[in-house]
């Protein structure tokens, strides 16, 4: 834990620096739409978008991966279950 928290930090001094040396002001078009802002701003919501864009696209992937886990969990109680109920049949013959 202690080093996604560095991570993090190391992440905000350097977006920090970025951003302090890119303060240059830009106009972005839309449509009809116009505004002027920072080309540091612009970039920073452009990756936030890119990264919220790539994990929405990961997101299939993780909860498929989630249901063969839990499908292998019941797999695994159900064998336990068999094994035990095989034991005490051996120890009923057994005997």
């Amino acid at each position: 834990m202690s080093n996604l928290i560095i991570v993090l930090l190391l992440g905000i001094i350097i977006a920090l620096i970025f951003s302090f040396q890119n303060q240059t002001d830009v106009v972005i078009y839309f449509i009809n739409w116009s505004f002027t802002t920072k080309i540091s701003t612009v970039l920073f919501i452009t990756f936030a978008i890119g990264v919220l864009l790539a994990f929405i696209s990961v997101l299939p992937v993780l909860f498929k991966y989630k249901r063969e886990i839990s499908k292998l969990y019941r797999k695994i109680k159900d064998y336990e279950k068999q094994f035990k109920v095989s034991q005490e049949q051996e120890k009923s013959t057994g005997n």
